[in-house]
């Protein structure tokens, strides 16, 4: 199984109607798709927003992101976010929030 973790940081407030339209519908997506479990968090300034994703295999993983609205959403994503980061781990199933951001800022350095 393919765990896939986003971290997108808004360039502002004034894009954070615009996101979470894009994000409740891209939901509905995942909720149609292969996707085996899934979560969001948003950090408590709502500027910082997390997804995980689990999926069977990689053919799932790339029709998803590469159709609908996720791809619309990617093609205007640099409009909101001009700092998207994402990793891709084999696991069997999600992860906890705390490990999942500890990626992000192990990373940094």
């Amino acid at each position: 199984m393919i765990l896939s973790i986003t971290k997108l940081e808004l360039n502002s407030y004034s894009k954070l109607f615009a996101f979470i339209n894009f994000n409740r519908q891209i939901i509905e997506e995942v909720k149609q798709s292969n996707c085996k479990k899934y979560k969001v968090a948003g950090n408590w300034n709502l500027k910082v927003w997390y997804t995980m994703t689990l999926w069977e295999n990689e053919h799932d993983i790339n029709n998803f992101y590469r159709s609908g609205v996720h791809l619309e959403a990617m093609k205007q994503s640099r409009s909101f976010s001009s700092n998207i980061q994402s990793k891709r781990l084999d696991r069997e199933d999600l992860i906890s929030w705390k490990e999942a951001k500890k990626l992000f800022t192990l990373s940094s350095y």
